[in-house]
């Protein structure tokens, strides 16, 4: 008899149940950790940010000291030259005064665009300091979502600023999926707005409806009040509408009726 292979296979655990308790504290938790994430983000920007506006502010700083210092520099140089000129002029030397001449004319020149330049830095005003930013505790609690559960939440976002309604719209997502709908679903959502009362009659049904009760005509409510000789008139709607026309008052309408019937002129 052949040897047979035996293959054992183990039994799949059965899926753990999440009690109430502890899906609240699974959404409390990630919205923690993304309110971390995102202070977390915020901070690496302004500490980014800062960075720049010190070297933006040290690179001007050393821009207006090198245009300082040039211009001094131009400064020295041009009073050496004025020396050489007047030593030159007093030893007959005309060819090198002209020179030195020629290099105090060059020296103004720069000098003028060198304080022009510093005038214009000075004038430049100072790199504007970040501003720390608090972190939208609304975006970090819809990065953790679904995209439409997320957008649900961009749309009602007191839901996330208020601490008891954030309770509210927790406990009615668990109350949702305990009632069997599936996160994300139309009934799902249907659920948790009724939960919360943020459901609206949609446009179209409230135009019926208004449509409705402007088409129906006013009840027929009979006017009843005792006319000479003991009689009683009765009014349909649309007699007390042709009355409300003619501004009179359906008692008026009404002894014009009686009138009326009683020369014979209205059946």
């Amino acid at each position: 008899m052949e040897n047979e292979d035996i293959v054992i296979e183990e039994e799949a655990a059965a899926p753990k149940e999440v009690t109430l308790d502890e899906g609240v504290d699974d959404l409390k938790q990630r919205l923690a950790a993304a309110e971390a994430r995102a202070k977390a983000a915020e901070e690496a920007r302004y500490s980014a940010e800062m960075a720049a506006h010190e070297a933006q502010g040290t690179v001007q700083e050393t821009n207006l000291q090198l245009v300082s210092n040039a211009i001094d520099t131009l400064r020295q140089s041009n009073e050496i030259a004025k020396a050489n000129y007047k030593a030159a002029m007093s030893n007959g030397d005309y060819d090198a005064a002209a020179g030195y001449q020629e290099d105090m004319a060059s020296h103004a020149a720069k000098l003028l665009q060198l304080e022009q330049g510093k005038q214009a830095l000075e004038k430049t005003p100072a790199p504007a300091m970040p501003v720390s930013r608090p972190s939208d505790p609304v975006e970090a609690f819809a990065s953790q979502l679904s995209p439409r559960s997320a957008e649900w939440v961009r749309r009602h976002p007191q839901f996330v600023n208020d601490p008891r309604l954030n309770q509210k719209m927790i406990a009615a997502h668990n109350l949702a999926v305990a009632d069997g709908h599936a996160a994300d679903s139309d009934e799902y959502f249907e659920a948790v707005e009724g939960v919360l009362g943020v459901r609206k009659a949609p446009a179209n049904e409230e135009a019926l409806s208004t449509a409705a009760r402007r088409s129906t005509p006013p009840p027929a409510a009979p006017v009843s009040r005792e006319t000479r000789g003991g009689n009683v008139v009765r009014l349909s709607g649309e007699e007390r509408e042709m009355a409300a026309m003619m501004k009179m008052t359906p008692e008026e309408y009404a002894k014009n009726k009686v009138a009326l019937k009683k020369e014979g002129r209205l059946n």
